[in-house]
């Protein structure tokens, strides 16, 4: 989007929310040329809310990848601003500017977060998987379970995810952005409602299978309740693995340090899984002022794990 990103690394991040936040964080600490991504299929929260009152596609996982390109110092971090109280309570700012951005131009939800890229002067460019308005569906140990936030929050062994309806229209300019990119990034984040959510898509699915660039999963640190409760290493990148083309080589990037205090256990580091290419270790936990491990990715600690494996 600006001078001079032809000389730097296309880097394609395909998830959503926090996970996607911090690898784009960590990318742009390696100067990389960003692109995310990003799962449209949330349904709960201000993006819900927008859903159901407005008719558009879900903006909060775009505006949190926005907020991290711009910046937490400056107008980007005024985007995360949630209201405290009366009709907007619950509201972040920057999905309504995002809603503002799209009416003004007539719909186009791409052109809109251009515009809001170039006002905020950022580098990269947020991209949804696809501008149809879509409803993440799961069957879940037999039960059929409708909605992003249901599906985060039930707990289950044996799950099967796909989007209704089962074949949205992937968005064009995403397609292009993994043709040309030099590397594809997916994760850290939630496996079945940010990872995964994309490659239902059948657009982007195929585009990733086109698409000759190296993949890397930045696997979590540790198990999510309900959705994941349970999954260690081998489950994630199992699970991953069963949305991607068979025989595609893949790049594991695991946590291998202290465990991380957080709502799950830890992933581990055990790891047998046919087809990937590099299986790298790093102490990737951000850390509580008093030290302690947290279960969240440090983006400084990700950005010199993630650097060998982007060539």
């Amino acid at each position: 989007m600006g001078e001079g990103t032809a000389s730097r690394q296309q880097v394609v991040a395909i998830g959503g929310g926090h996970g996607l936040a911090r690898t784009l964080e960590a990318l742009l600490l390696l100067d990389a040329d960003p692109t995310a991504v990003v799962t449209v299929a949330d349904d709960g929260g201000s993006s819900g809310r927008l859903r159901r009152e407005q008719g558009v596609i879900a903006l909060g996982d775009m505006r949190m990848a926005l907020q991290t390109l711009s910046g937490d110092d400056g107008w980007g971090g005024l985007l995360g601003h949630r209201f405290a109280s009366g009709y907007l309570q619950g509201h972040a700012l920057g999905n309504l500017v995002l809603l503002a951005l799209i009416e003004q131009a007539d719909g186009d939800v791409v052109a809109a977060m251009d515009r809001a890229l170039t006002v905020l002067g950022a580098r990269g460019r947020v991209l949804p998987c696809t501008t149809d308005r879509v409803t993440l569906a799961a069957d879940i140990d037999g039960v059929q379970v409708q909605g992003q936030v249901a599906i985060a929050t039930t707990a289950g062994h044996h799950r099967a995810v796909w989007l209704e309806p089962r074949d949205p229209a992937a968005c064009p300019q995403a397609v292009a952005a993994i043709a040309a990119a030099d590397v594809i990034v997916m994760g850290p984040g939630s496996l079945y409602t940010s990872i995964i959510p994309n490659l239902l898509v059948p657009g982007i699915a195929a585009a990733v299978a086109a698409s000759t660039a190296p993949i890397v999963y930045v696997a979590n640190l540790t198990w999510q309740p309900g959705e994941t409760a349970g999954m260690d290493l081998q489950d994630h990148v199992s699970g991953l693995r069963a949305h991607l083309p068979p025989g595609r080589p893949l790049r594991v990037l695991l946590h291998d340090g202290p465990n991380a205090a957080g709502s799950g256990d830890p992933l581990g580091t055990s790891l047998d899984v046919a087809g990937l290419d590099v299986v790298a270790h790093a102490d990737l936990a951000q850390r509580r002022p008093d030290g302690v491990a947290v279960a969240a990715h440090d983006a400084k600690r990700l950005a010199e794990a993630l650097q060998p494996l982007l060539s």
